[in-house]
């Protein structure tokens, strides 16, 4: 019986999450699968090459250059907001995105796709296969990069954002007009468009910002290996931004002045910022640091608010300060700040001043650090004895189809 071919891919989001998230459900999938990586940004795809996985180029959806300065000028009330935002709003965009991606899935024999952000390879999935394709379809991501795919519009996701330059209406008509050039039967609602065979949302329940909105048991706990009552000893700052965020001379100034031990995993970051910083004695790592490294070393936590490391550091029941950067980071930061665990750096008050108080008040702040712990309880009362097994055994349906879609079209 032929192996099934698996496609994982991904057109959006800047970091390195993204990938990391596909290779970890590659891994879940299990050895010996023929793997197919379709990414906008390829030079980010090594733990997908060391699984064995051929690398394809995929047309990139991304914000444009003025936008990325000015995040909220082109809408930042709900998802549909961002796919807009990402290309989806351009007719051009969309219909050679969704050629493309059906021209990969056929040319490429795939039986299961793994999409994580990318919504024209799902698009381009779900016209395929009502025509028979025999494909098997995951989304994954985030809770935040999951909505529900069968809510008749998106929610509003923050409640001071309620910017929308194209209306979801509008977009959802732009859509279905592309696809119609393509045989593709028309949404019902924007939502639809992440409509997939599994939908795979990893996130904890209290970061989710469609909680209310989803099935009992539909989201999956986030793998994180970090061994059973693992405590926080540690006795520095953890700091990893992924880009050139960690460039901000503000956040710099902070750091150089900061009275205790700095240790931190900046990749994006340029030599000369480096340079700086191991001038001002903090210790800066080469490769990312594993979960019980960190949770070993650190005392507090400081990031953007990203979601691997904010779920990192709420298990280990390590508190945090957060500079988001982008309307998901925000998201997740208030969400933990209601929590009681975080402490966020307002973006319009973003000094240095402003960001090494921030750090001095959290790193001596006990009822922040027991909040941490508290909450780091009550997550792992919840959390799977082995994250890794508990993600295995929910794609497993997944990939017994896909081998019956192989052995259908072998």
């Amino acid at each position: 019986m032929p192996a099934p071919r698996i496609l994982l891919a991904n057109e959006a989001g800047g970091g390195d999450g993204h990938v990391a998230k596909l290779a970890l459900i590659a891994r879940a999938l299990g050895p010996g699968l023929p793997l197919v990586a379709a990414l906008a940004r390829p030079r980010r795809a090594a733990p997908l090459s060391a699984l064995g996985a051929r690398i394809l180029r995929a047309p990139a959806l991304s914000l444009a250059a003025g936008v990325q300065a000015e995040p909220d000028r082109e809408g930042n009330a709900t998802w549909g907001d961002y796919l807009a935002a990402i290309g989806l709003a351009r007719e051009e965009v969309v219909r050679q995105g969704l050629a493309w991606w059906r021209s990969a899935i056929v040319a490429e024999d795939i039986s299961l796709l793994v999409a994580d952000y990318a919504p024209l390879a799902l698009r381009a999935a779900q016209g395929l296969k009502a025509e028979g394709w025999a494909i098997e379809t995951v989304a994954a991501g985030t809770g935040y990069g999951v909505p529900p795919a069968h809510l008749p519009r998106f929610p509003r996701l923050l409640p001071d954002r309620s910017r929308s330059v194209h209306p979801e209406s509008e977009l959802l008509a732009l859509l279905n007009r592309v696809g119609a050039e393509a045989g593709l039967d028309p949404l019902p609602a924007l939502p639809a468009l992440g409509a997939a065979d599994l939908a795979l949302p990893m996130t904890f329940a209290f970061l989710d910002p469609y909680a209310g909105h989803r099935a009992a048991g539909e989201l999956c706990a986030p793998v994180i290996d970090l061994a059973p009552g693992t405590a926080p000893e540690g006795d520095a700052l953890f700091v990893y931004f992924s880009g050139t965020e960690a460039d901000d001379p503000a956040l710099i100034a902070a750091l150089e002045t900061l009275p205790f031990a700095r240790l931190g995993y900046l990749p994006g970051a340029s030599g000369a910022t480096r340079a700086r910083l191991a001038a001002a004695g903090m210790i800066l790592k080469p490769a990312p640091l594993p979960p019980a490294a960190i949770a070993a070393r650190a005392r507090l936590v400081l990031a953007a608010g990203s979601h691997g490391t904010l779920c990192l550091a709420a298990l280990a029941g390590l508190p945090q300060v957060a500079l988001p950067q982008n309307l998901e980071q925000l998201c997740h930061g208030r969400r933990a700040e209601a929590r009681g665990i975080l402490r966020l750096v307002d973006k319009d008050a973003r000094s240095a001043e402003a960001i090494a108080g921030t750090l001095r008040a959290a790193w001596s702040d006990a009822a922040l650090a027991r909040a941490a712990l508290d909450s780091a309880r009550a997550l792992r009362a919840d959390y799977p004895a082995d994250p890794f097994a508990a993600l295995a055994t929910r794609l497993g349906p997944s990939l017994a189809r896909a081998h019956d879609n192989a052995a259908q079209a072998g």
